[in-house]
């Protein structure tokens, strides 16, 4: 796996757009906050574009992308949002360039799509983490933040937090993989399928329906991929949704059935996903959890 350089005082960033559209002030807003802390920014021309939901339509979001790819002053990328769209240019983006000089692409949610590409084709590591949209609902203090920029600064984290009741407890070592439960299920049977074997896998999800949730632990589940798990790490599953026919289950007990006759490690509860707090994670890295009665630990 190709571990980007860390960024330092003075270093490059850019931001982009390659899924829903941004309004400029949240854009103007991040560009701020980065340049505070001591980076040069660049912003991809189409950043604010609108195009129905999307930020430009899709030749306008490869293009962005793919110049901020190829730049070689430019040491991170930012993608502004999630939203939808990624999928729609995955394909179309060139990495020859980026893979001469790669640089740590920053996002969740839609951007599941880009960092499967960059695992599970390119063997790039990549960091799942707040993005521009979120930076004014923040402060740069925040516990989520102040990660985020250490991580980019090569300082990685261990993780240690109050276990959840549904945990599995036990210890695994593996390559980290990931992000958005619906976008890793729209990509199995596509170039950027993940190969389970002997991962860690992390999973979240925002306003799904819970039957739609068990539909989709059922596909891993029934495709063999939950087996081949070294260990499972459930984020935050918000807004989700129930039929006035209730389903039964809450979206941890759906998930928590779906792997219950495996037997490696589960932690549920990391704070990651689509609540206030995004701790930041470094997919393609090699990590260690573990789960007992007094703490879940994470550590890269």
């Amino acid at each position: 796996m190709i571990f980007p350089k860390s960024l330092s005082k003075g270093s490059t960033v850019g931001i982009v757009s390659p899924a829903g559209k941004i309004d400029s002030e949240t854009i103007h807003f991040a560009e701020k906050l980065l340049r505070s802390l001591g980076y040069s920014v660049v912003v991809g021309q189409h950043a604010d574009n609108a195009y129905h939901q999307f930020a430009g339509n899709d030749e306008h979001r490869t293009s962005d992308l793919q110049l901020m790819l190829n730049r070689k002053d430019v040491e991170a990328i930012f993608c502004s949002r999630g939203g939808y769209g990624t999928a729609r240019i995955i394909d179309k983006l060139d990495f020859s360039q980026f893979l001469e000089d790669p640089k740590w692409i920053i996002g969740y949610s839609d951007i599941t799509v880009l960092h499967a590409r960059l695992q599970n084709e390119l063997k790039v590591a990549s960091i799942h983490g707040p993005m521009p949209k979120n930076f004014p609902d923040k402060s740069k203090d925040d516990e989520d933040m102040m990660q985020l920029f250490k991580v980019l600064h090569g300082d990685l984290p261990t993780y240690k937090f109050k276990p959840h009741l549904l945990n599995r407890n036990g210890e695994a070592e593996g390559l980290l993989i990931g992000g958005n439960l619906s976008l890793i299920q729209t990509l199995r049977a596509t170039p950027y399928d993940a190969e389970p074997h002997g991962k860690i896998l992390f999973i979240e999800d925002v306003g799904e329906y819970l039957y739609s949730l068990d539909r989709m632990m059922q596909n891993l589940k029934l495709s063999g991929f939950l087996k081949q798990l070294s260990g499972l790490i459930v984020g935050q599953f918000t807004e989700m949704k129930d039929n006035n026919e209730k389903f039964g289950m809450s979206a941890y007990e759906i998930i928590n059935e779906a792997v219950s006759e495996y037997d490696y490690p589960v932690i549920f509860g990391f704070p990651a996903g689509h609540g206030n707090i995004n701790m930041p994670l470094v997919f393609g890295k090699r990590i260690t959890i573990s789960s007992c009665n007094c703490h879940s630990k994470i550590v890269f």
